[in-house]
This record gives C-alpha cells, structure tokens and sequence, in this order.
C-alpha cells in the first residue's frame, strides 16, 4: 500500500486578550469537532499559543492526508461550500474580536 501525501494547513488568530478563554473553549469544544467532521481528510490537529508576546498569538496545524497538490487546494479553498460555511461560522461566533489567516502547504519531503 501506497503512502499518502501530506498536506498541511496553517490557521493563525489574534483575539483580544479580554476573550481568549471564550476563544479558546469554542475552538476546543466546537470548532475543531465541527471541521473535523466536514473534512475526513484531516488526519491530526493541533494547536499552539507564542511564545514570544507576538501576533498572530494562536496556531493550529491541521494535516491532512490526500492523494494530490490539486485535491489539497481544492479542499482549502474559499470557493469549498464546507469552507465557506466554517467562514461564516467563525465569524458569526468569534469574528468580533478574532482575526484569522491562514497558509497551505504541500509536503515535498520526505
């Protein structure tokens, strides 16, 4: 059986300090429940917080496992349905005081 390719995708936040545990315990509880359900794809997620005092403050790595570049791109991008219905969720919900960005990546080695 073949590996299957590895794809990454990079979200990062910057929430106001006065809501980063409502940011944090929808994210947890909510958010990557709610993603992970729409994309089977996703292999792992996890989640990381600077260190350095800086912004973007928040990380979160979600790989995913797909058999090409073009299906990576086709599941990141804005124009998915399921993407766009992640969008609108996030910022109905934390949109106020939470801006997000994000960046995919294509394993090229090993």
């Amino acid at each position: 059986m073949a590996d299957m390719a590895r794809g990454l995708m990079l979200n990062m936040a910057t929430v106001d300090p006065a809501h980063e545990e409502e940011f944090n315990r929808w994210y947890h509880e909510e958010h990557i429940p709610d993603v992970r359900r729409r994309f089977p794809q996703i292999t792992n997620v996890r989640r990381y917080r600077a260190t350095d005092g800086e912004e973007p403050r928040y990380l979160v790595v979600y790989e995913y496992d797909v058999g090409s570049e073009e299906e990576l791109n086709r599941l990141a991008s804005p124009d998915h349905p399921l993407r766009r219905e992640l969008w609108k969720i996030y910022d109905d919900t934390v949109g106020s005081f939470a801006r997000r960005s994000r960046r995919v990546f294509w394993q090229i080695y090993p």
